[in-house]
């Protein structure tokens, strides 16, 4: 791999790669005294109330608007119960471990009935934090509504260690896609954006010193001509999230050298993302992580799985606009298809290796049944190589926000269509490489899996 990519993308994607012998060698104990808070606050900056059960309809304006797009992609939905008792929070937006690295901040700007400024998204209680009053992000974005999504790298890497920077990247593949799908139900044309001065917006949203931008969500609702005004900051400061931070060299290596973004835009056309099949707003709620999959449940209908592969093959709005990720899929029980290993090409399959796949794609997938439980388990092999020669090390980001956006399509179809999803990012990256018949040093490399199958009823989910 070495030579083809820039070398600290070969040297992190490499270094965090799954093998059994390195599973064994490096056993990982959770530090539940320091797991980080699942919730950010900027303490006592001023609150913006959200109302609540909010329209998610072109009709909404101003606080309804705002309560809309996040009640329907970032807050709380459901909770579950741990066997010792303890009560944990899930959200609209799925996260590697319900780990929750991704930070919603937004600026504001001539929107009728809501106040200029910058705001934090407080989850925990439905609510906004006004950061600031005018414009701060003026020259960051000219949209009137820009959603900045950060990362604590910590709060992955808590479970997760150095393989973490691949996970926070997906969980910002699903935020965005959630936050687009809100935006568009209500009509509003959405771009993101993933080239941009880092160091600019860093500066300009003045956030936490754990938090790192990553992705501007632009949004385009209806809004009035607004004077840029000075920033006029608020009090407000960030909650301590761990008694300790446990440092990776190898994130901060490849998140360094990821800032370096010295290609053009591709695209800076919004569009309105608007989702297909069903009630948006009804399907992002109830979505869910399935535990596991009934093994002789339902057959997936082949007009769901169609639609599947549809919306894999559907375009983003990015401003990166190029596609890099390919799906290859273990299908196990599917309507008019026989058991194997299929090959996507735009929204159509081809067999590559017949018969039953099921053991193998749960070993692959670190031994977890789910993915061979289901009704058909996704492979996403991303061209690192296509990605890094456009982009440099900035693409390393792209290819994982790309297969997070895929799963989040699926986590949502699956929900449309009776079923359930569920997305793995731990596998053993070169024995699927191997089965795939790809070189494990090459530029074609699995950067994640998902599952679709019949839900096992889930006892320790609570609304």
């Amino acid at each position: 791999m070495q030579g083809m990519l820039p070398a600290a993308v070969a040297g992190y994607h490499e270094s965090t790669k799954h093998t059994p012998e390195r599973l064994r060698a490096s056993r990982h104990f959770l530090d539940w005294a320091n797991m980080p808070d699942p919730f950010r606050h900027y303490e006592g900056a001023p609150l913006a109330d959200l109302p609540a059960d909010p329209r998610l309809a072109p009709q909404a304006g101003g606080a309804e608007a705002i309560s809309a797009l996040f009640y329907y992609s970032a807050s709380i939905s459901a909770a579950k119960r741990a066997p010792s008792g303890y009560r944990y929070a899930l959200r609209v937006n799925p996260s590697s471990g319900n780990l929750h690295p991704t930070e919603f901040h937004f600026a504001a700007r001539g929107l009728k009935g809501w106040e200029d400024g910058l705001y934090h998204y407080r989850p925990s209680s439905h609510m906004a934090e006004q950061r600031a009053r005018g414009a701060p992000l003026a020259g960051v974005t000219e949209a009137p509504l820009c959603v900045i999504l950060t990362s604590i790298f910590w709060r992955e890497a808590w479970k997760y260690r150095a393989r973490a920077y691949r996970y926070v990247n997906h969980d910002l593949g699903h935020a965005m896609l959630a936050l687009q799908y809100a935006a568009g139900a209500m009509g509003w044309p959405s771009l993101v954006r993933g080239l941009f001065d880092d160091a600019a917006a860093r500066q300009s949203l003045r956030a936490a010193a754990d938090e790192e931008p990553m992705l501007l969500v632009e949004l385009w609702p209806p809004a009035a001509p607004s004077e840029a005004r000075p920033a006029v900051w608020t009090p407000g400061e960030p909650n301590r999230l761990s008694a300790g931070v446990i440092e990776y060299p190898q994130i901060a290596q490849i998140h360094g050298a990821t800032l370096d973004c010295r290609a053009a835009p591709l695209c800076r056309e919004p569009r309105v993302e608007r989702w297909p099949h069903g009630d948006y707003a009804a399907l992002a709620r109830q979505r869910r992580s399935a535990l596991d999959f009934l093994p002789d449940g339902r057959i997936l209908p082949r007009a769901a799985f169609q639609a599947m592969l549809e919306l894999l093959a559907a375009p983003l709005a990015a401003d990166w606009r190029e596609r890099f990720v390919e799906p290859w899929l273990f299908l196990h029980r599917v309507e008019g298809f026989e058991p194997g290993l299929y090959r996507m090409r735009d929204a159509r399959v081809e067999l590559v290796r017949p018969g039953d796949q099921r053991v193998v794609a749960a070993a692959l997938s670190l031994g977890q049944d789910l993915a061979g439980h289901s009704c058909f388990t996704a492979v996403f092999v991303a061209d690192l190589g296509r990605a890094c020669s456009l982009f440099g090390p900035r693409g390393y980001r792209f290819v994982h926000h790309e297969a997070g956006a895929l799963g989040q399509r699926l986590y949502l179809a699956a929900e449309a269509f009776g079923f359930r999803g569920t997305g793995i990012g731990a596998f053993y990256d070169d024995h699927v490489h191997a089965w795939l018949g790809l070189d494990p040093s090459g530029p074609l490399q699995t950067v994640y899996h998902f599952a679709v199958g019949d839900p096992v009823p889930d006892p320790r989910l609570s609304g």
